[in-house]
């Protein structure tokens, strides 16, 4: 708005003009969460130039909140920006950038954190086509969090691709996330119509995992036919309490001929 003084018969008169703008949003920015066995979380960040110029992308950051630990997986071992190519977004092109969070908490503390989670805020800015800086600074991200079983069972060591009738190995982390000690006993059983088979003692005694730690395990199996297959069943028994613990499956590998 505006305001002009004006002399009329001594008298002096004013009035306000106001002026309306039309103001777009310059970015569209959208989010997903990629949560990992291991508490690890990746954030997905598309960036969407909704102008009808380019703009000078100077950075895109995530702030972490206190729980987390950042790793930025925009560039490249080298230090350079996997968008070295340009820093210039077009209109209407999307930028896709990944963020890895860690958490700073230990496995006790994290089993006790129910609820929504913040993780940060994005920090972005920019130079329009003129020179004039822009920055956009996100709420907090939330995340849901889903609430841990007692035990956490997680693959540590697979390969991806093996061929039939060779033997691989296998490394599952066994977590307890509670504050008591467990004693645990582990069965192993075949899957129905299964083209990877466990060998050896199907039947191990892991030992005591204190509270809050892990312990990791090695287990043998076999590749009898070709395919993408399912690996389990397993079977794990604490010996204080005698509570069991089931697991259909723990992974995938695919079996190609020799």
């Amino acid at each position: 708005s505006s305001g002009i003084n004006a002399e009329y018969g001594g008298e002096k008169l004013m009035f306000r003009k106001y002026y309306k703008f039309q103001v777009l949003k310059p970015l569209d920015i959208r989010t997903k969460f990629f949560p990992t066995p291991d508490d690890e979380i990746f954030l997905e960040a598309a960036v969407t130039n909704t102008t009808p110029h380019s703009l000078h992308m100077q950075k895109v950051a995530l702030v972490p909140s206190a729980i987390y630990n950042v790793t930025d997986l925009n560039f490249l071992p080298n230090g350079e920006s996997i968008f070295a190519d340009s820093d210039y977004i077009n209109p209407e092109d999307t930028w896709q950038y990944v963020f890895k969070l860690t958490p700073k908490l230990d496995a006790h503390e994290k089993a006790n954190v129910k609820g929504v989670s913040s993780v940060g805020k994005l920090d972005i800015g920019w130079l329009s086509n003129f020179g004039e800086k822009g920055r956009i600074q996100s709420s907090q991200l939330q995340r849901l969090i889903q609430p841990q079983g007692e035990l956490v069972v997680t693959v540590q060591k697979m390969p991806h691709l093996i061929s039939t009738n060779k033997q691989f190995s296998l490394v599952l982390r066994l977590r307890n996330t509670t504050d008591r000690k467990y004693n645990l006993h582990l069965t192993l059983t075949q899957l129905p119509n299964a083209g990877v088979i466990w060998i050896g003692d199907t039947k191990k005694v892991v030992g005591e995992i204190f509270a809050c730690s892990f312990i990791d395990v090695t287990l043998d199996l076999l590749p009898v036919k070709s395919g993408v297959w399912e690996i389990g069943e397993l079977h794990i028994e604490n010996l204080l309490t005698n509570k069991k613990f089931s697991y259909g499956t723990i992974g995938q590998i695919l079996v190609g001929l020799d």
